[in-house]
C-alpha cells in the first residue's frame, strides 16, 4: 500500500507530531552558562548529512523563527531548520557519555 491509499482510508488517523521539546535540566545549564535566547538549528555535515548547532541568539528575529518560551529561556528555531527538527528533544547530561 502506498502512502495516497493510506490516506484515502477513511478510518486513517495520521500519527501525532511532537514539537521540539526542551528539558528542565537543559533549561537549567543554558541560563546556568548566561544563555537567555539560543537558537538551535541544523546545518549541512557531519556523518548523517546534518550537523546540531546550538549558539547564544544574536541576530535579527525573523517573522518565520519558532520561538519556544520556558521560563526565562527562549529557544529560536530558524524556520529553515524547523522540518528537521520536529520531534527532538533537547537534553543536557554532565556524564562521561
Amino acid at each position: 500500500m502506498d502512502a495516497r491509499e493510506l490516506l484515502e482510508q477513511k478510518d486513517f488517523v495520521p500519527p501525532e507530531v511532537k514539537d521540539i521539546e526542551i528539558t528542565d535540566a537543559a533549561i537549567n545549564r543554558l541560563l546556568q552558562v548566561g544563555y537567555k535566547q539560543v537558537e538551535f538549528s541544523v546545518e549541512g555535515g557531519g556523518c548523517s548529512g546534518m550537523n546540531y548547532k546550538m549558539i547564544k541568539f544574536d541576530r535579527e528575529l525573523n517573522e518565520r523563527d519558532k520561538v519556544i518560551k520556558e521560563g526565562e529561556l527562549e529557544l529560536i528555531i530558524p524556520f529553515s531548520s524547523f522540518v528537521y527538527l520536529v520531534g527532538t528533544q533537547v537534553d543536557y547530561s554532565d556524564d562521561l557519555l
